[in-house]
């Protein structure tokens, strides 16, 4: 048979082409229908070179498809790649909206295509749902090219019902009669027509089965007489082959795609690079991806090949171990993991991270990770004391309750078996002694009294020396904008707490190489706001501020920062805490930490709710689009608290006293009494609204009860404004009450400081509302330039303008925010 050409499909390259109206074209097909190769063909004749990611197997993890992501976009913009892989896969909705952002602000100056192949190969319904908001956003110029076997995990009914989905499905991409013909005869001068009618009548334009009966009929099957395609594939392409190619074939399977170097080390075979040269050159189903350098097999012989597999355990491991030795020489440290797992050889992932210099936050989280180390003996584990470690603080921050328990008595036996042993070097005992101290901490995170004499023998224990597995850059404050938030849990018990935190913190400090500092000033700044000591809380907020950034300590930053914005709105400094919160915004974008991106959008949220400002809070903060995550992310709860501000904000007095009821479930977990107190504010004003002011009074009277026992006032006065009636009747009836009577003073001065401040309620131009208008009906920026007779820059602008007024990131938190608040009509 001929050397494989390419046949020009125009059928199927003018449905290909309309790919370009859409911001997502879905070819969905079988195996063996030519879904790859018609897209790469179509892009090969239109001389464009997309961005392309293959899922590799269905074990692929998720931040595998991120790093490639990033990679593919770094082609437009090499600052994008760095940016992603900092941020990490978006988990929440703010985290999907900063890549939106990311991807907004990326200059697509021409049509740019992203394929995504093999997708049915993804490894969860996360990667689906992050795309799906891609394209729901219409990046501009932006084209997303999805191919699969199986749209299951895609809600494509619904992006199609909104023409924002093309799908070119099997009955498309099957060859029709002419093009069976076509095919036939450029790739075989002697084929008889006879034989050419059986293959249209026998294959139903499925390509790979064309191809294969073509490679029979050459070599004597006539059409029809293999019962599958594996036959066919069995006879006409791996029994012509000698013995010893079949095997360097089966070898190669355990790849998706390889170098020639990597398929040399795996398979030693020294003819490497002449035996894939020769099967490219004679075999459809062997392919080398000239922009990479690697070869690839086809999945309809890849599949037969992994079928055939019939290697012995010990060769079957050692072609594994070669690849996982590959990966770690490569610094791919999780698939080498995964290989070596494979290969049955745990040990060497032991030792590999078991080296300080590789402790990560997330190396040990890898395919196979948790079955590994649950199938492994304790003397194996006990043997490499950091590699376990690692793996029992990733199960133990998981958030699973069932798991806390069980790793922590693996943790506490790892630490009884480092204190027991003897023989071993004193200062790695100590050290290994003093990890296990550092993450017993997480077992009972805000319960700061089991703390009492953990730190000194911390400190005693690693002698002057550093934790290896807690480190400067971790998240200290979580995620909160608050940090006496995270710990204040008891009832009566504020200033003690204080206390305990200023002393505790800063001896956690001491290990974790400056993680934590400037914490101790950050408390006494916060609860000096909290129960209206306004010096103390602008004096220590500058302290915290000038400590964290000696060590870089960001969350701290923003807890502090925090602090003084509150304090700066009710000294009637508005303007001066706005640009303040401008900086802070600014200083945390350059961080890439996706955690603290959270954080910022909370801190926006709730400053914005303050200042009656609701068209701003945060899009995902107003709709209450939350998301079930680590505990690290959303501020342990705080967000509700924002999300309760905005819909008193708006009025809903229903929707808040049904949140109201709801959020004793939020704030029970970690006993966080501030979100209480402002449960029963929430529960007040709209009790108030809807059953009378007795009712809302009653309510009040029960956050004002906890807020008394602690000296709390600040959530009071940042409320005046909607329980300012209440609170009145209430002092009325307790003149000589002085805690009361701070909370109306404080709160006659907030009300004064809003009212005279120069903020001014967001508004669009109509300009700007006609934009959005049209960008909300899917108009891309070209076409709303054409249909407004400006310039394209213009519209830019506008959409930068609308986006930076609201506080979003994109398309679709703009018209959402529009509509919620009446500049577009629903």
């Amino acid at each position: 048979m001929k050397v494989k050409q390419t046949i020009y499909r125009k059928r199927v390259f003018d449905r290909l082409s309309i790919l370009y109206d859409y911001p997502l074209t879905i070819v969905e097909a079988p195996m063996g229908f030519g879904k790859t190769t018609a897209v790469r063909d179509f892009f090969r004749f239109k001389k464009r070179s997309p961005l392309w990611i293959t899922f590799q197997s269905s074990a692929e993890s998720t931040s595998m498809f991120w790093d490639k992501f990033a990679d593919e976009l770094g082609k437009i913009d090499k600052n994008a790649t760095l940016t992603l892989k900092s941020l990490g896969f978006p988990v929440d909705i703010p985290q999907v909206a900063k890549v939106l952002s990311l991807l907004n602000n990326m200059d697509f100056k021409d049509k740019t295509e992203l394929v995504i192949d093999d997708f049915h190969l993804s490894p969860n319904s996360h990667i689906a749902k992050f795309l799906q908001h891609i394209v729901a956003e219409q990046v501009d110029n932006l084209h997303i090219v999805i191919i699969t076997r199986d749209t299951s995990q895609l809600n494509f009914s619904e992006m199609l019902a909104k023409g924002l989905c093309y799908v070119i499905s099997q009955q498309s991409l099957k060859f029709s009669e002419q093009e069976i013909r076509d095919y036939c005869l450029m790739m075989s001068d002697t084929i008889s027509e006879i034989d050419v009618q059986k293959i249209n009548e026998y294959t139903d334009g499925w390509i790979s089965l064309i191809y294969l009966i073509l490679l029979g009929l050459e070599n004597g099957i006539p059409v029809g007489m293999n019962s599958s395609i594996d036959e066919l594939v069995e006879n006409v392409l791996f029994d012509v082959l000698d013995e010893h190619i079949q095997n360097f074939l089966l070898k190669l399977s355990l790849m998706n795609d390889f170098t020639v170097k990597q398929a040399m080390f795996v398979t030693q075979e020294d003819k490497t690079l002449e035996i894939l040269r020769k099967l490219r050159k004679e075999n459809a189903f062997v392919t080398y991806n000239e922009a990479k350098k690697t070869y690839n097999i086809h999945n309809v012989l890849l599949d037969f090949l992994r079928l055939k597999q019939h290697f012995q355990i010990e060769e079957l491991q050692g072609l594994y171990k070669r690849l996982g030795e590959w990966h770690l020489a490569n610094r791919d440290f999780k698939t080498a993991y995964a290989c070596l797992y494979r290969s049955g050889d745990p040990e060497q992932i032991l030792t590999h991270l078991n080296n300080p210099r590789n402790i990560t936050k997330s190396l040990s989280d890898f395919e196979g990770s948790p079955q590994m180390f649950e199938s492994l003996p304790l003397n194996l584990l006990n043997k490499y004391p950091l590699a376990y470690l690692q793996h029992i603080l990733l199960m133990i921050i998981g958030g699973d309750k069932d798991k806390l328990s069980a790793y922590t008595k693996k943790l506490e036996n790892l630490r009884t078996t480092y204190e027991q042993i003897n023989n071993i070097d004193e200062t790695y005992q100590n050290r290994i002694i003093a990890e296990s101290l550092i993450i017993k901490k997480f077992t009972y995170f805000n319960k700061l009294e089991l703390n009492d004499d953990t730190n000194d023998k911390i400190i005693r224990l690693l002698n002057g020396q550093q934790s290896w597995i807690m480190r400067r850059e971790d998240e200290f404050t979580f995620g909160s904008p608050h940090l006496l938030y995270i710990y204040f849990r008891d009832q009566g018990g504020f200033k003690k707490l204080t206390r305990a935190v200023t002393a505790k913190f800063m001896a956690y400090v001491q290990f974790a190489d400056g993680c934590g500092t400037g914490s101790d000033s950050l408390a006494a700044a916060e609860y000096a706001l909290e129960t209206g000591n306004l010096g103390e809380a602008e004096l220590n907020s500058h302290k915290a501020i000038c400590k964290a950034r000696t060590k870089s300590q960001t969350g701290i930053i923003i807890c502090a920062t925090f602090n003084l914005i509150r304090l700066y709105f009710l000294l009637g400094k508005i303007p001066a805490g706005l640009e303040l919160l401008r900086h802070l915004e600014n200083e945390v974008l350059q961080v890439h930490n996706s955690i603290y991106y959270t954080t910022i959008d909370i801190c926006k949220g709730y400053l914005h709710a303050c200042l009656m400002q609701p068209e701003i809070i945060p899009c995902w903060l107003q709709t209450g689009d939350m998301t079930e995550t680590d505990f690290y992310y959303q501020g342990i709860a705080f967000n509700y608290i924002v999300y309760g501000k905005a819909i008193l904000l708006s009025k809903n007095y229903i929707e808040l006293e049904i949140l109201a009821e709801s959020l004793d479930e939020h704030f029970s977990h970690y006993k966080n009494q501030l979100g209480y107190i402002h449960k029963h504010i929430f529960e007040a004003v709209a009790k108030y609204h809807l059953y009378g002011i007795d009712e809302g009074i009653a309510a009040l009277e029960n956050g004002l009860a906890k807020g008394r026992a602690d000296d709390i006032v600040m959530p009071f006065i940042e409320n005046a404004p909607h329980i300012m009636d209440m609170l009145n009747i209430i002092a009325s009836r307790s003149t000589n009450d002085k805690y009361l009577q701070k909370i109306l003073d404080f709160s006659v001065q907030y009300n004064d400081s809003l009212r005279n401040s120069p903020i001014s309620k967001v508004q669009l131009s109509q300009r700007e509302i006609e934009v959005l208008s049209l960008t909300a009906e899917g108009l891309s920026r070209d076409a709303i330039a054409a249909h407004l007779c400006v310039a394209l820059g213009t519209v830019k602008t506008h959409l930068q303008n609308i986006y930076q007024k609201l506080e979003v990131n994109g398309k679709v938190s703009a018209i959402k925010v529009a509509k919620m608040h009446g500049w577009l009509k629903n």
